[in-house]
């Protein structure tokens, strides 16, 4: 109650009553002295003796102190009416009456008139007080110049210093109180000035109301330009990848607290309210201070056209940042969805990885994926897929640490020449394996390059020389539909380099699935003969190795046994060939006539 008699003589002056403000001053040091007389304890040795004496004191001086504070009670609740009784927190039994009708009326003339000139209305005393909420925001308007706006602060389990803060419109003089029921000043900042930011720091008491009070000694006025009324304490807390859903009136906006668990480029970002529903214009912005003064980034469009927001920014591990969410337009609250996110992000080491030498489809080398801006859970590698895997090959994920993953392919890739690079891998991780994601993560694309078999043609047969035990894979492209001959004869062509015993296998598929002939022994043993009918153009491949275990020494031959017709783009029979020599040729005139046959 004496700092309520402060706060009045401070009015007085500014009112410009000093002689009221004088009378204030000695009351105020009277109550203070005769508070001080009261409370005097009796002085003792012994601890318990003395302890026993205070309490008969204050036993005996209860009345006087009681009736001391009753007087204080009068002289404030009179003071309230004299300076300033709009802001008494204590209403006559009249006015308790009317106050309903009056709120009533209030309520549907701005709704008629002016439904966003001041969105608390009515909010002109105790019983109509806005609730408040510790680190939220509000914005309204001193509408008439005998307005004020009050709102009520429960502290529930809260304790410790807060700090109210008053934004002014920057041509207009307002003033902030804090008061505690009944007509107890916490705390006043009446700085004088326009444009001057009011700020009232107090100690909160668990389970206690207070009320603050925004007002204009001056009669200060806006219809248009709006205070900002806000608290040094965001308790709300904005977590990783767990969205928020907002939904709150005109003139209130929310803050949210936000500490980075590791140093990165984080997402904050708005989306439909509970997940889906129809978009809603919204502004995002993120601050280094709770009270709103360092900011990181804006953003009103996440992109050109959007009504929704989005913040890419760059935050340290540890360090608390303050988030604020608004609706655009400042005539509608605000209904949408707030999401904090790591911008996770995963890359592959290799642009391709090669077959290995064995040339047989498998493949040594292992590719890594690096994330950034997230961690990956310790069973990542058992959730993760890799897209577009050649057949036969099968990725095998191992988690190498937080931040990487290695990949290695086992099998054999069953279709593994040049032609076949696979040229689209990519890897998928899901978001709930990693760390703050809110979406799966997906890398770049990398490659598995392929190399050819070695080859033959008819027109040059390859020679062999195999250990003991090995074979030997050749791919032959057919240069013609039609029946082949393959088989092995003498090393070089010359019978002087003796005989192999071999075997012949022709394959569909270099993973030697597809079996087509098979031949140990053909008209010459103990080499080995094979026909097989064959496409143009298509790849076979076929396998040499010893019939006996024993080295191989050998050429491998290839003939075409069937007959090719040739035609022009005209349909007429142009040659006729065999084993890629021209048996016969066709020559015809202009009237499309036969005019020469050729035999060779």
């Amino acid at each position: 109650m004496l700092n309520t008699l402060t706060f009045f003589q401070e009015l007085a002056l500014q009112k410009g009553d000093k002689k009221l403000a004088k009378k204030i001053e000695k009351q105020s040091a009277a109550f203070s002295q005769k508070n001080l007389k009261l409370h005097q304890t009796p002085i003792d040795s012994n601890k318990q003796i003395r302890q026993e004496k205070i309490n008969k004191s204050l036993q005996k001086q209860a009345a006087h102190i009681y009736s001391l504070q009753k007087q204080l009670e009068e002289q404030v609740d009179k003071y309230w009416e004299q300076l300033i009784p709009e802001l008494s927190l204590k209403q006559k039994p009249q006015e308790q009456e009317l106050q309903p009708k009056l709120a009533s009326r209030t309520a549907t003339a701005f709704a008629a008139a002016a439904p966003v000139l001041d969105p608390f209305e009515p909010n002109d005393d105790v019983d109509t007080s806005y609730p408040v909420t510790s680190g939220n925001f509000y914005n309204s308007k001193l509408s008439t110049a005998k307005d004020l706006d009050m709102y009520r602060f429960d502290s529930g389990a809260q304790s410790g210093e807060l700090t109210v803060t008053l934004r002014v419109p920057e041509d207009k003089n307002f003033d902030l109180a804090v008061m505690q029921a009944p007509n107890k000043v916490v705390g006043m900042s009446t700085r004088g000035g326009v444009g001057v930011t009011e700020n009232v720091t107090f100690q909160v008491q668990p389970n206690t109301t207070y009320y603050f009070s925004v007002f204009s000694m001056s009669r200060d006025f806006s219809e248009t330009t709006s205070y900002l009324l806000s608290f040094s304490k965001i308790t709300t807390v904005l977590n990783l990848a767990k969205p928020i859903d907002i939904s709150l009136p005109t003139g209130e906006t929310p803050g949210y607290r936000f500490t980075a668990p590791v140093t990165g480029t984080y997402r904050f970002y708005t989306s439909p309210y509970g997940g889906f529903g129809a978009p809603f214009d919204t502004v995002l912005s993120v601050f280094r201070d709770e009270q709103l003064q360092q900011a990181l980034k804006f953003n009103d469009e996440a992109v050109d056209g959007s009504l929704f927001s989005e913040i890419k920014v760059s935050l340290d591990a540890g360090v608390t940042y303050f988030v604020l969410a608004t609706s655009f337009d400042s005539t509608k609250g605000l209904h949408a969805r707030l999401t904090a996110a790591l911008d996770a992000s995963a890359s592959v080491v290799s642009a391709a990885l090669h077959e290995s030498s064995a040339n047989d489809g498998t493949l040594t080398e292992t590719q890594t994926v690096v994330l950034k801006n997230g961690t990956f859970t310790s069973d990542a590698a058992s959730f993760v897929t890799v897209h577009n895997v050649p057949t036969g090959l099968q990725p095998l994920v191992t988690r190498v640490n937080s931040t990487q993953l290695s990949i290695q392919f086992t099998g054999k890739a069953v279709e593994h020449e040049q032609k076949h690079r696979a040229a689209n891998l990519f890897v998928t991780i899901p978001k709930a394996k990693i760390a703050g994601a809110d979406a799966d993560v997906t890398t770049d694309t990398f490659a598995l390059e392929f190399t050819n078999t070695d080859s033959f043609t008819l027109a040059a047969p390859p020679d062999l020389d195999l250990a003991k035990g090995s074979k030997k894979i050749y791919k032959f492209t057919a240069p013609s539909s039609g029946d082949f001959e393959l088989s092995t004869t003498y090393f070089g062509g010359v019978e002087g380099s003796g005989p192999s015993n071999t075997k012949l296998a022709i394959y569909e598929d270099f993973g030697e699935t597809r079996l087509l002939a098979a031949n140990d022994d053909g008209d010459h043993p103990p080499f080995s003969k094979a026909i097989v009918s064959m496409e143009k153009g298509r790849d076979y491949y076929v396998v040499v190795s010893s019939a006996d275990n024993n080295a191989v020494h050998a050429r491998l031959l290839a003939r075409y046994t069937g007959v090719e017709y040739v035609y022009n783009a005209k349909g007429q029979l142009t040659q006729i060939r065999q084993n890629e020599q021209v048996l016969s040729e066709f020559t015809y005139d202009s009237n499309g006539n036969l005019s020469k046959k050729t035999d060779y």
